[in-house]
C-alpha cells in the first residue's frame, strides 16, 4: 500500500504570504497519489504546495484562510478521524545550537599531530583516504569554492534547508563558518589549511542551520537526505548545553534517524555521527541530550593532552569512544578559502566522522552496527588519565566521559580490512518494570550492543535524580547522573540508553537503582520498556 505522507508547513517556507504563522501539521495518508493528496489538504482548509526533498510523498502546504486556534484543533481532530489519515502530528519550532569553539589559545595544530595520537597518518601510511567514502556535515552549510574542499564537493549529497537551494553556502560572516570548519577536518586536500582525517571523501553539504527557528520537518528531512548515497552524517550542534535543557528529536527526526541506521546505505545503515556536547562547565550531561542519547547514533567524548577528559566536555552512557584535541586549536579551512581554527566537541565530531570514513574505505560492506564492534575493540583505553576506568564483564574498559577509549584511526582500518559482518540483530523486551528488577533469563542476547531503557520521571526537581543499571554480571552504568543547575519538574517519555555493556551476556536479572538527592520529596520513577539489543552467539 503506497503511504504519503502530507506536511502542511507554515512556520518554514521559501514562499512569503501575508497569513505567515508557525503553526505546523504531519499527516500521514494511504493509498492516494499526489493529487488526492492534494486534493485532501483542500478538503481540510490546507494547500499542498510542494514536496519535501528526502521523501517522494511528503508535502509542504499552508492554510489557505486564517482559523482561529480552536477551529484548527477541531480541523485536526476531523483529520484524525478521517479513514485516509493514518497519522497527524501538530509540531513547534524550536532552537537547536552549534558546538561552539572552547580554546583559543596557542598555535594552530594538524589534526594528525594531535596528542595522544589518533594514528591518523598511520592510517593513510597504510593506504586508505576514504575514496570510496561519502561525508555529510550537516550544519550552517560550508564554503564549497574553499580552495581546499571545491574538489572534494558535491551536490548531489547537498542541499540548503534554509533557502530551499542546491548549494549550501553560508553567509560570509564568522557567526557562519562552523560547517566550514568541521567540512575541513573532514575531507580538506592539503592545498592550503593541511589535510582533512579523510581527505579522499565525496563531501556533502546540508546546510539545516541559520534560520531563527527549526521544526521536527525539516530537521527530519535533513537528516534523511541521500540516505543512499551518504554514509556518514556528520552533527556538531543539539539541545542548549545550559545543564538544564533537556530536548530529543520529535517524532519525524527520530523516525529519519532510525530508518537511515536500519536502512540507508542500501540496507548497511546510516553512520550519524553526534558531538556530545560542551556542557561540562555547566554541570551538563549529554543523557539529558536525545540526539546523543540515542539508540541509532554514535557519539565521541574528547580528552586534552594529557590524556584526561576535556573540562568542558559531557559525557553518558551512551558515549562510544573519544577523540584528542580538546585543549588545541586544530587548523581546518574557514571562508572566502582562508584557514581558522577549532576546538571542542564539534571538532570530535568532525574529526570521528573522518576517522570513520578511512574505515569505510578499508572495508565499504561494513553495516552501522560493524563500525560499533570496530570501535569498541580498538579504542585506546590505556591512552585515559585522570578518571577511573571501570572494566564490563566482556573485558572492555570504559567511562561516560570517553567511552571505551581513544580511537585509534590504524586499528580501525587493519581490523576492517578483514573484518566480517556480524550476525542480525537480536532484540529482547521487557514492559511495565513497576520494581526495578528485569529478569532477562529468557533473552537470547548472549553479546550486548546496547540498553535501553524507556519512562519517565516525576519529580519537582529532575535534576536531583540518579539512575544506575546493574547487569547479571554486576557492571554498574550510571543511565541518568545529577544535574544540580537543573530545577525543572518532570522528564518525561525518556530514552536512556547505554554502550557500556557491550559483549556482556545479557541474561540473567537486570537491576534499576534509583535515588533523590532531595530528603522528604515525593517523586516516582516509570519505567515501561526494558530493550536489550545484540547478537546471538
Amino acid at each position: 500500500m503506497k503511504l504519503i505522507f502530507l506536511l502542511l508547513l507554515f512556520g518554514v517556507s521559501p514562499i512569503v504570504c501575508q497569513d505567515f504563522e508557525d503553526g505546523v501539521f504531519l499527516a500521514k495518508i494511504t493509498s492516494i497519489d499526489e493529487h488526492d493528496a492534494r486534493k485532501i489538504g483542500r478538503r481540510f482548509g490546507f494547500e499542498a504546495q510542494w514536496k519535501l526533498q528526502s521523501y517522494t510523498d511528503v508535502y509542504v502546504g499552508r492554510r489557505l484562510r486564517r482559523r482561529k486556534r480552536g477551529i484548527e484543533d477541531e480541523i485536526v481532530a476531523e483529520m484524525m478521524l478521517s479513514q485516509q489519515v493514518q497519522f497527524i502530528e501538530k509540531l513547534q519550532g524550536f532552537r537547536r545550537y552549534k558546538r561552539a569553539p572552547m580554546t583559543n589559545k596557542g598555535y594552530p595544530v594538524h589534526v594528525w599531530n594531535l596528542t595522544p595520537s589518533l594514528y591518523i597518518r598511520e592510517a593513510w601510511e597504510d593506504g586508505f583516504n576514504a575514496s570510496r567514502v561519502t561525508v555529510a556535515v550537516v550544519d550552517d552549510g560550508v564554503d564549497i569554492k574553499h580552495v581546499d574542499l571545491k574538489s572534494a564537493f558535491s551536490p548531489r549529497v547537498s542541499f540548503d534547508f534554509v533557502r530551499f537551494g542546491d548549494l549550501p553556502t553560508p553567509k560570509n560572516s564568522k557567526e557562519f563558518e562552523h560547517g566550514t570548519q568541521c567540512a575541513g577536518l573532514v575531507a580538506m586536500e592539503g592545498q592550503q589549511c593541511g589535510l582533512g582525517v579523510g581527505h579522499g571523501a565525496t563531501l556533502g553539504a546540508i546546510k539545516l542551520l541559520g534560520q531563527d527557528f527549526l521544526n521536527d520537518a525539516l530537521e527530519g528531512d535533513a537528516l534523511a537526505f541521500q540516505k543512499d548515497l551518504i554514509d556518514i552524517y556528520s552533527v556538531s550542534w543539539g539541545p542548549k548545553d545550559d545543564g538544564k535543557s533537556a530536548e530529543k528529536p520529535a517524532k519525524f527526526t527520530e523516525e529519519a534517524i532510525k530508518n537511515g541506521a536500519l536502512h540507508g546505505r542500501n540496507g548497511k545503515g546510516n553512520i550519524f555521527v553526534w558531538a556530545s556536547g560542551n556542557g561540562g562547565v555547566n554541570g551538563d550531561n549529554c543523557a539529558y541530550d536525545g540526539y546523543v542519547s540515542n539508540e541509532y547514533t554514535l557519539s565521541f567524548g574528547v580528552i586534552d593532552a594529557s590524556g584526561a577528559p576535556a573540562a568542558y566536555g559531557e559525557g553518558c552512557s551512551s558515549v562510544l569512544a573519544a577523540v584528542s584535541g580538546g585543549d588545541a586549536m586544530i587548523q581546518t579551512t574557514g571562508l572566502e578559502s582562508t584557514c581558522s581554527s577549532i576546538s571542542g566537541s564539534s571538532a570530535s565530531a568532525a574529526i570521528a566522522s573522518g576517522i570513520i570514513s578511512l574505515v569505510l574505505d578499508a572495508n565499504p560492506t561494513l553495516s552501522q552496527r560493524d563500525i560499533q564492534h570496530l570501535i569498541a575493540r580498538t579504542s585506546n583505553a590505556s591512552a585515559i588519565r585522570d578518571v577511573e576506568l571501570y572494566e564490563n564483564s566482556a573485558g572492555l574498559n570504559f567511562h561516560p566521559k570517553v567511552g571505551f577509549g581513544l580511537l585509534n584511526a590504524q586499528k580501525l582500518v587493519v581490523m576492517a580490512a578483514t573484518w566480517e559482518n556480524v550476525a542480525p540483530q537480536v532484540t529482547c523486551e521487557k514492559m511495565n518494570l513497576a520494581n526495578g528488577i528485569i529478569d532477562n533469563s529468557d533473552c537470547d542476547v548472549t553479546k550486548v550492543e546496547r540498553v535501553i531503557v524507556s519512562g519517565s520521571i516525576i519529580h519537582p526537581h529532575r535534576g536531583q535524580v540518579q539512575i544506575r543499571l546493574e547487569s547479571p554480571r554486576g557492571t554498574i552504568s550510571e543511565l541518568l547522573p545529577l544535574r544540580p543547575k537543573d530545577t525543572s519538574r518532570d522528564l518525561l517519555d525518556w530514552n536512556f540508553v547505554s554502550v557500556n555493556f557491550f559483549g556482556e551476556n545479557s541474561r540473567g536479572i537486570w537491576k534499576l537503582h534509583v535515588t533523590s538527592e532531595e530528603d522528604d520529596v515525593d517523586f516516582r520513577v516509570e519505567m515501561k520498556m526494558f530493550k536489550v539489543v545484540g547478537t546471538m552467539s
